[in-house]
């Protein structure tokens, strides 16, 4: 769990979270993925914080509701679905994210043509961010019962299952 030390209240691992401290108090950095089918519920959870739907791929919006809360937000088409990332002093919408959001896209998501025993090699560049990022704030805090159910839920095959639940890796 990410602590926001001036809120004292606990957030989510995933979406990943960054207190970057007292700018507009309690400010934290968001990273998240998501499919192209879920941008209509990112659109939804903005306009109700922030009164505002239209998210433009590789523009920045800049919203501030009516309680001085601020979101700052960029999209970008990256590993299959869009990267969304995020700043604000809200703690409303933090949850709401936490609470819609569980998971990310799957690894053989994101990267269709990877094989489970290329997880395992050193990574690097966006396959290092992505992992970094978007996968590890989940794997590293979800339970083996999460995890079971998180491979099942997405299909994983039995190569990726193996991969995944070993200990070592997964979240190396």
């Amino acid at each position: 769990m990410t602590m926001s030390p001036e809120l004292k209240t606990s957030l989510a691992a995933y979406p990943r979270k960054v207190f970057i401290g007292e700018q507009a108090s309690a400010t934290h950095y968001c990273v998240l993925m998501i499919t192209e089918a879920e941008i209509h519920v990112l659109r939804d959870l903005i306009a109700e914080r922030f009164g505002h739907t239209n998210i433009e791929l590789e523009q920045v919006a800049e919203l501030v509701n009516k309680d001085g809360e601020l979101l700052k937000l960029s999209a970008r088409e990256e590993f299959n679905g869009l990267i969304i990332e995020l700043i604000t002093n809200s703690q409303m919408f933090l949850e709401r994210l936490d609470a819609t959001f569980k998971a990310p896209p799957a690894p053989w998501f994101a990267f269709p043509d990877m094989a489970p025993i290329e997880a395992i090699m050193s990574k690097q560049g966006s396959l290092e961010y992505w992992w970094d990022n978007i996968w590890n704030p989940f794997w590293q805090h979800a339970s083996d019962e999460v995890r079971m159910a998180y491979l099942k839920q997405h299909e994983a095959s039995d190569e990726w299952i193996e991969y995944l639940v070993e200990p070592a890796n997964g979240s190396d």
